[in-house]
């Protein structure tokens, strides 16, 4: 198999390390859904273009992070 493919959990692992922060499965599937990584199929799996997945960062608040920050409540004086 040439390395210019990848499968989505060393996908995962690539954008991971260029996000600063992790990254799911699914999240690389809505970028493949959405043409930012490219795919093809080989022998009934899915492999993901090496180069765009190499070029992909996720912004800080997309990631696996789904707690929120507390609001902060100012007290008048």
């Amino acid at each position: 198999m040439s390395t210019n493919w990848i499968t989505t959990p060393e996908a995962v692992t690539i954008i991971s390390k260029h996000s600063h922060h992790a990254v799911s499965s699914h999240h690389v599937q809505k970028l493949v859904n959405r043409g930012k990584i490219g795919t093809r199929s080989f022998g009934g799996t899915e492999l993901l273009k090496r180069s765009d997945v190499e070029a992909t960062h996720v912004a800080i608040g997309t990631g696996n992070d789904h707690r929120q920050k507390p609001l902060k409540h100012e007290r008048g004086q």
